[in-house]
């Protein structure tokens, strides 16, 4: 049996002809190829097309619960059956269905496949949260500002004041940071975002509602000065005991990764210690809705 062997992440592999001439493998190099999916729970098929040698890698999961259901890692060790890997050459072009399609296409027609044999699966997906607020991740407070049990990089509210962060930053100095020349209302040295009495009259900036609708912003006994909230002259207080809906999204990515991999064709063979097949961002994206406790 001849035996190649690779140490390396996606590169080019030339494989030397078989002991009658005939080339097995000319090319095996994905480096500019992104990596595709589809398929559903149970059949999860991620693959990747090289048009110009006519060649593609796929990897089938018949997997029952869901690849991105939970941040983190997942291995899975392929058997041949339920997961799955091919390494193929065509006789032409593949069209974009070619691995999605419920009817397998009829061609191009295969003229090389290598099986996988042994290897395992990594699938690492990563939850990224995203509030919507203004405030970049790296900027946010490593915590919960208000204690209502959402960290602040994902809290639209970071003060819980039931005025939204966005519109308590100063934007008007073209500085992601939201500590450069932030709003301070009451001169307090606390931004506005992060301050749950604004105005420092004593009253909570939440409590200075007086149509209770869990928006202080349009409660303006002075017109002329604004919002209640902001007023310092004006320190009415109503029993407003919720927080405001909260939105926010979860992006998840998802990186597919091969250790020890072993491909075979007939009594030919490619071992690749590490396949790293990419990364799609986005895969999944969740909107979620949530009215904290006070």
């Amino acid at each position: 049996m001849n035996k190649f062997l690779a140490l390396f992440f996606f590169a080019s592999i030339f494989l030397q002809s078989c002991d009658d001439g005939d080339i097995i493998v000319t090319t095996f190099n994905f480096d500019d190829v992104d990596l595709q999916k589809c398929g559903t729970l149970g059949n999860y098929v991620f693959y990747k097309v090289n048009p110009e040698a006519k060649e593609s890698l796929s990897l089938k999961l018949s997997v029952t619960d869901s690849l991105y259901k939970e941040d983190g890692v997942k291995e899975y060790p392929l058997n041949g059956t339920t997961f799955f890997m091919n390494y193929r050459n065509y006789d032409g072009a593949l069209g974009n269905d070619y691995f999605c399609s419920s009817i397998p296409p009829t061609t191009p027609s295969v003229t090389v496949d290598y099986l996988a044999q042994s290897g395992t699966v990594i699938v690492t997906t990563t939850f990224i949260y995203d509030d919507n607020d203004g405030v970049p991740k790296e900027f946010e407070f490593d915590g919960d500002t208000d204690g209502d049990g959402i960290p602040d990089y994902y809290d639209e509210d970071d003060d819980g004041d039931n005025v939204p962060t966005i519109r308590e930053l100063n934007n008007e100095d073209d500085d992601d940071d939201p500590m450069t020349n932030p709003k301070d209302t009451d001169g307090d040295g606390i931004p506005d975002f992060l301050d749950n009495d604004d105005d420092e009259d004593g009253v909570l900036t939440r409590k200075e509602d007086a149509n209770m609708n869990r928006d202080p912003t349009d409660d303006k006994t002075d017109p002329t000065v604004g919002a209640d909230y902001l007023n310092p002259a004006v320190s009415n207080s109503y029993e407003v005991n919720q927080y405001r809906l909260h939105k926010y999204t979860i992006k998840k990515n998802v990186q597919i990764t091969v250790k020890n991999l072993v491909l075979e064709s007939g009594e030919e063979q490619i071992t690749i210690e590490t396949l790293d097949m990419g990364t799609i961002e986005s895969v999944e994206v969740i909107n979620k809705q949530v009215t904290p406790s006070l």
